[in-house]
């Protein structure tokens, strides 16, 4: 009966072992998640992240200046809050000649740069619900004619081909989708 008994116990410790294993990782993973969903989009010209947080002030000059008003202040609870980022769905980046926003910080967050040399983040397609890769209308090409980058960052067969290394990540093809859910997403 005394080994049933420092079996059972043996099992339950080692059952309550696995179980504090798994909320841990299930806390990690969301913690992973979390930092996932941080990776922001950010203005042209902006420098590395950890960088640019710590030296953006958040007075408002860059947002100021976009005539696209396509720069927002993050919205969030986190370090990042009160920041500019870029949110395709709602306005992309038109990626103006000279990017204004980048020449009008003067915390060096962003720094002058070229379009040319632009890179916000990367577009990423969908083919299972993209209405011209699926057939459903084949004419469907506004995330490729409205593309300021067309045949250089993206290109059209039968659906959209987005060439990342040429890509800005400007969102202008993510904000043209007219999928639902979109079919075409920009990441940072």
């Amino acid at each position: 009966m005394a080994n049933d008994a420092n079996d059972r116990k043996a099992f339950l410790r080692g059952g309550y072992k696995v179980f504090l294993g798994a909320i841990a990782n299930a806390a990690e993973s969301g913690v992973a998640d979390v930092a996932d969903r941080e990776k922001l989009l950010r203005p042209p010209g902006a420098i590395a992240e950890a960088l640019f947080l710590q030296k953006c002030n958040l007075c408002g000059k860059c947002w100021e200046a976009c005539e696209y008003g396509s720069i927002k202040q993050f919205s969030s609870k986190s370090s990042s809050a009160g920041t500019p980022v870029i949110i395709p769905e709602e306005t992309p980046c038109y990626l103006c000649d000279p990017p204004v926003c980048s020449t009008v910080c003067d915390e060096g967050a962003l720094v002058p740069i070229r379009v040319e040399d632009i890179k916000i983040g990367v577009a990423k397609f969908k083919k299972s619900t993209c209405l011209a890769a699926q057939g459903i209308d084949r004419s469907c090409d506004y995330c490729y004619d409205r593309c300021p980058l067309k045949d250089k960052a993206i290109t059209f067969d039968k659906g959209p081909v987005v060439n990342e290394e040429n890509c800005a990540g400007c969102g202008v093809c993510e904000y043209f989708c007219v999928s639902n859910p979109k079919s075409i997403k920009t990441f940072a």
